[in-house]
């Protein structure tokens, strides 16, 4: 035992908010700090680890900015250790970009202030771990990982390697029973040596080094001057043990040069710690907005100002505005936040921050659409005329729908609205909304884009004496047409009224409903049976509803010892319209159940009164692609239950594919475990979080879900077929229960969380995708079209523009990111290859740069040449790589 190297690291696992607000734990987190500065001034071997993340320091400083040299000291002495991440997110329920971010705001600040950022990535306690993990961490410039959870059965070892999909490896640090796994040692010297000796025999037999990893910490746990005094008196007898960092007891191993057991894919294992698999699905609607606003931040305003940036525009103003957003939105994205298992009132605080981010969405693309439409400004003033400025987030020519709310004088007319291209109509539908005399009258306007709202709010930034709002009566309109869009640019349109009779309204039609790709009809019970004519092959009662009793909590989902279902499958449901317009075919159906009011605890059943969830489910069959979109507005007046929408799959095949941060991951469709269920701290199911969408087909052929930010699926294997449930809602009244059928023990503190049941109107939004054969590049390209989000806006006395910025070939290339550099020094494209084979890539750029050069995720210089020519760069992709590229 003497001989045996221990690290001893003094830590406090620090979630800013959880079952109290972020106030109450920060006044928690003064005292910690108080402490820690009493410790650092006693004992010059004491060291503290701030968890990780560097808005630790931020929250601390905003209350004693005083202090902020004192504490800058002991961080540059390496004393308090800070860093790599800003905070520490839910690996699942964010992107990789996301992580990205979070990494480079925490390198700035610590940049911005001369301070040493720990080298060693941090996950101590992160609901499972992304397969993409090795490949993100090494592109940031790290070595290693320390993380706990979901590992399971893997590997036991408390190091070993983990490879990346794309042949990534790191030194992962297994911390063998978490973060506190020397937690609450006794305060008598003896027996302090007694469980120390009892902690290092248990770890060494996981250990391959023979290197002892002690964390000395807890959920906001203070440290004791007593655990200092026993580790000095311990090394006075000899013992190898030090009080250390996660850094020192990383490149004590890689020293080693240890021959160490090599895993790959994600860890999501549930058999030593529970994963917490149903947060997924907990206050759904924290998830789909969160869902809106990173695909906003990363495939809207940051082109946009990536493009704008290229042409010229200044962009000081927004760079700064999105670097306060993206601080403001990490600060949503930790676990006990992103994944709703917190007290209300941390979700009620956390749904302020995200609609403060979403306004700030809206004023940076304002400002940039002012910029650009200054840009090309028409010299020949033609007032009769009307444009619409559209600005493409694509990496390819895309087809797809754009959407425009319009404000019109009442007495105009709005049925004969036509969008021209090149002086040919394009489909167009237009649909009356309201007559308002408030052009923010609409006060959910800031969840939306595209909207009417923003031509006010531009005018409003930039306009010295304006109206108010309340003095203008205007008819509130929206026009929706399709249109072929440059990748990553700019396009202008006409919009006029047309002279021929309106073709672009909605005209009842018969049953089935057949375009060039699919014939579709709709049984009694609202499901929908779609033939994709190009294989014949048939797909039946897509879309039903089951509704089952949820006795768990905003961790798990449990069902009770006697399951009541209730399911829309065979019931009727009414068949409200059946329509066509230019743009494809329109299906309304309404659906209402009787569901039970709440789960009766005391008697273990479901209640015996009903409530009513009216369910009303739109379905638009696309004209020109095998592509079905599903809305679905519901009303939920029900408590403990969980609402999935169901779809039976005819494909065979022993898995599915998700996607995940830098391309696809593949997952069985029938439970994997090992060993005996019952030893299972967690009961292992096939319930599965997503980014964007779940691809299920085999050679004949599949189909795609992509969501919008409805984040969890399950799936189940029978002999015929394959059932896939999209969770819709879940509702809860505890943060945690004790002793679950689905998790043994609890998950943290029994607080009750009304707020957690969801009552109120949901909406829910999909997209069904139906493939020919298997091609995963078609799942990927058909859910970047319908997740992205085209910014159009009404112009006059413009230039018709059309240009692009960036287009990427082939289709096995994704656009991760296309940004303005961290340094503000040139642009940053990224994309990944979701292909397992090696592919020749061309990127063609919209202008010629300067210089051009590979840089990994962190955006440092990488010394990898790169074959350009003019404007176009050609480069080869390794199977599922992932490419920097910065242009200057």
């Amino acid at each position: 035992m003497k001989i045996t190297p221990v690290c001893i690291i003094p830590h406090a696992h620090w979630d800013r908010d959880w079952y109290f607000p972020f106030q109450v734990f920060r006044g928690r987190f003064l005292h910690l700090m108080e402490i820690v500065s009493d410790l650092l001034e006693e004992f010059p071997e004491f060291k503290f680890y701030l968890d990780g993340q560097t808005i630790a320091i931020e929250d601390y400083l905003e209350v004693f900015p005083q202090k902020r040299e004192e504490l800058f000291s002991k961080i540059r002495e390496k004393r308090v250790l800070v860093g790599p991440f800003y905070v520490l997110p839910d690996e699942f329920l964010i992107s990789g970009e996301t992580f990205i971010r979070n990494f480079l705001v925490a390198q700035r600040f610590l940049n911005e202030n001369s301070l040493p950022s720990m080298k060693v990535a941090y996950f101590p306690d992160m609901f499972g771990h992304s397969a993409y993990i090795p490949t993100l961490i090494k592109g940031l410039g790290m070595k290693t990982i320390a993380l706990w959870r979901g590992v399971g059965d893997k590997c036991r070892d408390a190091e070993f390697i983990w490879e990346g999909p794309d042949g990534s490896e790191v030194l992962t640090i297994n911390i063998i029973d978490g973060y506190a796994n020397f937690l609450c040692p006794p305060k008598e010297y003896g027996e302090f040596k007694k469980f120390l000796e009892e902690k290092v025999k248990k770890f060494i037999e996981h250990s391959k080094s023979g290197h002892i990893l002690l964390m000395y910490g807890a959920d906001r746990s203070f440290p004791s001057r007593t655990v200092i005094e026993f580790v000095k008196k311990l090394k006075e007898e000899g013992y190898n043990i030090k009080i250390g960092s996660l850094d020192e007891h990383a490149e004590a191993l890689l020293r080693l040069n240890l021959k160490l057991r090599k895993i790959k894919g994600e860890l999501r294992d549930p058999k030593y710690e529970p994963i917490l698999k149903d947060v997924a699905s907990s206050r759904m609607h924290l998830k789909q907005k969160s869902h809106l606003i990173e695909h906003a931040l990363i495939r809207v305003v940051e082109p946009l100002i990536a493009t704008a940036y290229l042409l010229d525009i200044p962009v000081d103003t927004e760079l700064n505005l999105l670097h306060y957003a993206w601080k403001l939105f990490l600060k949503t994205t930790p676990h006990d936040d992103i994944c709703g298992c917190g007290s209300d009132q941390v979700h009620r605080e956390m749904e302020v921050l995200q609609d403060q981010v979403l306004q700030l969405i809206q004023v940076i693309k304002c400002e940039l659409m002012n910029k650009l439409m200054e840009k090309f400004r028409s010299q020949s003033k033609d007032q009769d005329k009307h444009y619409l400025i559209v600005f493409s987030p694509f990496a390819r020519d895309t087809k797809t729908i754009i959407e425009k709310e319009i404000y019109l004088p009442p007495e105009e007319p709005h049925e004969d609205l036509v969008v021209i291209e090149n002086g040919k109509k394009l489909p167009t539908f237009v649909e009356y909304l309201e007559e308002t005399t408030c052009i923010i009258k609409n006060d959910r306007s800031f969840e939306h884009f595209n909207t009417a709202e923003e031509d006010y709010l531009r005018e409003f930034l930039i306009t010295s004496e304006i109206a108010p709002p309340q003095n203008v009566r205007k008819k509130r309109i929206k026009i929706r047409f399709e249109a072929k869009l440059p990748p990553i640019g700019v396009k202008v349109f006409e919009i006029t009224h047309g002279r021929e009779k309106s073709t672009n309204t909605n005209v009842p039609v018969k049953l089935p409903i057949e375009t060039s790709f699919l014939k579709v009809n709709i049984n009694t019970d609202g499901t929908l049976n779609v033939e994709d004519k190009r294989t014949g092959r048939r797909y039946k009662n897509l879309c039903y509803f089951e509704d089952w009793e949820d006795i768990g909590d905003e961790y798990n989902y449990c069902p009770s010892k006697n399951p009541e279902k209730i399911s829309t499958l065979g019931k009727h449901a009414r068949i409200k319209t059946v329509a066509e317009n230019d743009l494809g075919f329109l299906i309304e159906v309404e659906h209402n159940l009787e569901i039970p009011e709440y789960f009766d605890f005391k008697n273990e059943k479901r209640a015996t009164k009903r409530v009513s969830l009216p369910v009303k489910v739109s379905y638009f069959i696309h004209k020109t692609s095998p592509r079905i979109d599903v809305k679905i507005h519901f009303k939920n007046s029900a408590k403990d239950h969980r609402f999935r929408a169901h779809f039976e799959l005819p494909a065979i095949s022993d898995f599915h594919i998700s996607d995940d941060y830098f391309g696809p991951i593949k997952r069985a469709n029938k439970i994997e475990s090992s060993g005996n269920i019952e030893e299972y701290v967690e009961l292992p199911e096939n319930r599965y979080p997503m980014q964007n969408f779940v691809y299920i087909a085999d050679e004949n052929g599949g189909m795609v879900i992509s969501t919008k930010g409805l984040r969890e699926y399950e799936v189940e294997k029978s002999e015929s077929a394959i059932n896939l449930a999209l969770t819709l809602l879940r509702s809860v009244g505890m943060l945690s229960r004790p002793n679950l059928v689905t998790r043994k023990g609890n998950a943290g503190p029994e607080v009750l969380t009304p707020g957690a049941q969801s009552l109120g109107s949901h909406t829910a939004e999909f997209s069904l995708y139906f493939t020919e054969r298997y091609s995963l590049e078609e799942a990927y390209n058909f859910s970047e079209a319908y997740q992205g989000l085209p910014v159009a806006y009404l112009a006059k006395d413009i230039e018709k523009i059309n240009f692009s910025m960036v287009k990427i070939n082939p289709s096995s290339l994704i656009l991760s990111a296309f940004k303005v550099a961290e340094d503000g020094n040139g642009v940053i494209l990224r994309f990944y290859n979701i292909a397992d084979s090696e592919v020749t890539g061309s990127i063609r750029l919209g202008w010629i740069p300067n210089k051009v050069e590979t840089a990994n995720l962190a955006e440092n210089s990488i010394e990898t040449p790169v074959n350009i020519e003019k404007n176009e760069i050609r480069i080869k992709a390794k199977p599922h790589e992932v490419i920097t590229i910065k242009l200057s």
